[in-house]
């Protein structure tokens, strides 16, 4: 499965740099690079190739996050209000 990730940066420089921010970061967690396409400022995206499980592994993580969150102020509503 392919995902695309926006690249920001208003110049040429500033989307190269962070095209090589971006793909050590999803190279550690597994994506493939594959293509990046330059359409200018905030509209630049690089192409990573990326397995299924992956993915689902780190929907769930961030379900998970957010759920811890929302308890966390759910404890906190619920002891200020005893």
């Amino acid at each position: 499965m392919q995902k695309e990730i926006v690249v920001g940066g208003f110049t040429k420089e500033q989307r190269e740099k962070e095209l090589e921010k971006i793909k050590l970061k999803y190279d550690k967690k597994g994506y493939r690079f594959l293509d990046y396409i330059d359409k200018g400022a905030l509209k630049s995206v690089a192409v990573f190739d990326v397995d299924e499980e992956s993915l689902r592994k780190e929907k769930a993580r961030n379900l998970l996050i957010a759920a811890g969150f929302f308890l966390l102020i759910a404890a906190i509503l619920f002891v200020k209000s005893s």
